[in-house]
């Protein structure tokens, strides 16, 4: 009597097919999955950073200023720094800490409507300056949005 080991070529492809049409339709949700993430992952990064800096502000008692993007851009913006402007001239000075932070690959601030235009400037006291209004910031990845609102007293948070 002859002993059958291993599988035929017939019950290999079955299962080589079966494992390519499950990784066919399962693909496409894991990639939609993984950019969902990272836009949650920037949305929590961005709110968590505006906490950091109105923090900042109140325990080194001097001005903190987080600028999006490079003036006059206010769309599409990748990357933006956070300033303890320890003397409160409005300038980075050597000794003075500055932070730049990047978003995730394939997330953007793509709109940035503050008052003043590219800015929050967060006072000792941890509220924003006078004559700023606050804004809103949308975070967008592969046609979502996520919109951060921020108030005159400075607090971050979703609609």
């Amino acid at each position: 009597m002859r002993c059958k080991r291993g599988f035929t070529l017939i019950e290999t492809l079955v299962v080589v097919t079966i494992a390519g049409v499950l990784l066919a339709f399962g693909m496409p949700a894991f990639l939609d999955y993984r950019e969902v993430m990272r836009q949650k992952s920037a949305r929590a990064q961005v709110n968590e950073d505006l906490y950091i800096a109105r923090q900042l502000a109140v325990t080194r008692h001097a001005p903190v200023v987080v600028a999006f993007g490079t003036p006059p851009g206010t769309t599409n913006i990748t990357s933006y720094t956070i300033h303890v402007d320890t003397n409160g001239d409005g300038l980075v000075q050597s000794g003075e800490r500055r932070f730049t932070r990047a978003l995730p690959t394939n997330v953007k601030l793509s709109q940035v409507s503050l008052t003043p235009t590219d800015s929050l400037i967060f006072d000792a006291t941890g509220i924003l300056y006078p004559g700023t209004s606050g804004g809103s910031l949308v975070i967008t990845g592969r046609g979502r949005a996520d919109t951060l609102l921020v108030s005159a007293a400075g607090a971050v948070y979703q609609p």
